[in-house]
């Protein structure tokens, strides 16, 4: 008999923060999947500034995630908000959706390629559209000094480029109890989402004792490059899986026979 919901079996280890990720859980219960919500970071807002005189001069803005416009788009308004015949960009589905929400229109975003490079190779973000331009670039703190492809690439191209830190993802981790009861809670066709090399390099701080288990589990991540910074800590189970609400689902049942079956 087949299972009456598509996920039916499957165990999600869920580590998106906050609403974010309680949305995700929602959602994986709903298709029948056993969930396990584990959010190993915490977003948090920052003090950001920038001068009123630039902002009204900028004429694209890119924001990076759905946290950037929930951080960021305040911010921006309390230094006079962005220009009426500014461009918004966005990276992904849901940062688009919460441009939108917000009041913008007319956002810019990749279809396919729901990355920085996705976006870079769209055509008004061209050398010859942004070149003396000025570009801002909304996105989250990074104690490692993040990931500086849209700023340099937008630098190279000829764009004013100027970056607004407006959250910071912080560490958290379960206390050991509750880590020993997901341990006993995990089964061994289980998937664990690490959408970030910050979630991920946290996942195995906190599962150190369990580094095993933890490698034998499918590891779900939204791009290329978390997947080849998963392989080189030797995950050998590592699937992209585009993370947003109308994709999720169904490449998780298409998946869910390698989960299952630990196929690699």
């Amino acid at each position: 008999m087949p299972d009456a919901l598509p996920l039916a079996g499957m165990t999600v280890v869920v580590t998106r923060p906050g609403s974010q990720g309680e949305s995700t859980a929602k959602m994986l219960r709903s298709a029948g999947a056993t969930v396990i919500e584990m959010p190993v970071l915490e977003i948090a807002p920052v003090d950001c500034f920038i001068d009123a005189g630039l902002l009204s001069r900028i004429g694209l803005a890119i924001f990076v995630s759905a946290n950037a416009v929930e951080h960021g788009v305040p911010c921006l308004r309390r230094y006079g908000g962005l220009p009426r015949d500014c461009v918004t960009a966005a990276i992904g589905h849901a940062t688009a959706r919460a441009l939108i929400d917000a009041g913008f229109a007319d956002v810019v975003s990749p279809q396919q390629s729901m990355d920085s490079e996705g976006l870079l190779a769209m055509p008004s973000l061209q050398a010859a559209e942004v070149q003396g331009q000025h570009v801002l670039l909304v996105r989250g703190k990074s104690g490692t000094g993040g990931r500086k492809l849209l700023e340099d690439v937008l630098a190279a191209r000829g764009a004013k480029v100027t970056v607004v830190d407006c959250y910071e993802r912080r560490e958290l981790v379960p206390p050991a109890e509750h880590i020993e009861t997901l341990i006993e809670t995990m089964k061994s066709n289980f998937a664990v989402m690490a959408l970030s090399v910050e979630t991920l390099d946290n996942l195995m701080k906190v599962f150190s004792a369990h580094e095993t288990l933890l490698k034998s589990a499918w590891l779900l991540v939204p791009h290329a490059r978390v997947a080849a910074a998963a392989r080189s800590r030797e995950f050998t189970r590592v699937a992209e899986v585009e993370m947003s609400a109308g994709a999720l689902i169904p490449a998780l049942i298409k998946l869910k026979p390698c989960i299952n079956a630990q196929v690699i």
